[in-house]
């Protein structure tokens, strides 16, 4: 816009080989940036989450033959869609921490559709250790009151550990799953071997998790009417923030190496094109501007 300044004025330019922004600084650019498309993904995660919404208001609302039979169906529909749905928003969220252009639909498409059996593998295992957890934490307190053995609370703590192990794994699951071409069992190892060796990556995405929950809660209980915040941001701030903390991590230790070992030219690298070859070089900030200043000439009258 040129309210202040004309925009045909030349200017420094743009380095192109200026350095690299550091991570924090380069996460607020990147979210900035990209703030609609993130608005977009969350809109969309909420529409694809129709199905379970829905079920809650049969369940509620409703009082016939058809009310648990409906509900039901809804919650497979639901849970038959919820890996996939994370596996269209890792491709995307991926694209937007690489910095890449990209058709928003297209990408969560091809993420939802080319990983869908492998998704809602990944989604069970999540889900079934979940249910675990959340039967222990009702099973165990129970069991030790019944019996006055309080040392049933080392198998609640293992059971709460493997959750945490798994959490941690999820970090790099979906985005191993969108970049790679690796098998299931594979992308499962790494992720748990990746995990280990990123323990303080892994902490602060938990942490950073935490306080957007919290944050969440925190509007909640000042007006309920915040909760409506929840179709438009939050579930893709999540997903951006553990794809920018944990992809670097991905591209170290599976991608970088691959095809370094292979030769072969990284598909995440800008391409070095020969000088010879080149239509257009980028001079950035090495041209010197050109002045528009005019001296005003004598007016005939």
């Amino acid at each position: 816009m040129g309210l202040f300044r004309s925009f045909q004025n030349a200017g420094p330019g743009i380095d192109p080989n200026a350095p690299k922004k550091k991570p924090f600084f380069r996460f607020w650019e990147l979210l900035r940036r990209n703030f609609g498309k993130l608005l977009s993904l969350n809109l969309l995660y909420t529409l694809l989450h129709v199905p379970g919404l829905f079920s809650l208001v049969v369940y509620l609302e409703t009082d016939n033959k058809f009310t648990n039979a409906m509900t039901l169906l809804l919650l497979a529909v639901q849970f038959l869609l919820e890996g996939p749905i994370m596996a269209g928003c890792a491709r995307v969220l991926r694209l937007i921490v690489l910095d890449k252009p990209f058709f928003f639909g297209e990408e969560f498409r091809k993420g939802f559709r080319r990983n869908f059996g492998a998704a809602f593998l990944y989604w069970c295992l999540d889900a079934l250790v979940i249910a675990s957890l959340l039967a222990g934490h009702w099973v165990y307190p129970q069991i030790a009151q019944a019996t006055g053995n309080k040392a049933i609370f080392i198998l609640y703590g293992i059971s709460v550990s493997v959750g945490l192990v798994l959490l941690f794994m999820n970090y790099y699951i979906w985005a191993l799953q969108v970049a790679t071409t690796l098998k299931k069992g594979t992308v499962l190892k790494n992720a748990l071997m990746l995990s280990g060796l990123s323990m303080k990556h892994c902490l602060i995405s938990t942490f950073g998790i935490a306080l957007m929950l919290g944050l969440i809660v925190l509007l909640w209980l000042v007006n309920s009417y915040f909760m409506f915040l929840i179709a438009f941001f939050p579930a893709a701030f999540i997903g951006y923030l553990v794809m920018f903390v944990h992809y670097p991590i991905v591209q170290k230790f599976v991608i970088n190496p691959y095809y370094e070992a292979s030769g072969e030219q990284n598909p995440e690298d800008e391409e070095v094109i020969p000088e010879e070859e080149r239509v257009f070089t980028d001079r950035g900030t090495t041209e010197t501007p050109v002045s528009t200043d005019r001296k005003k000439g004598k007016v005939i009258s």
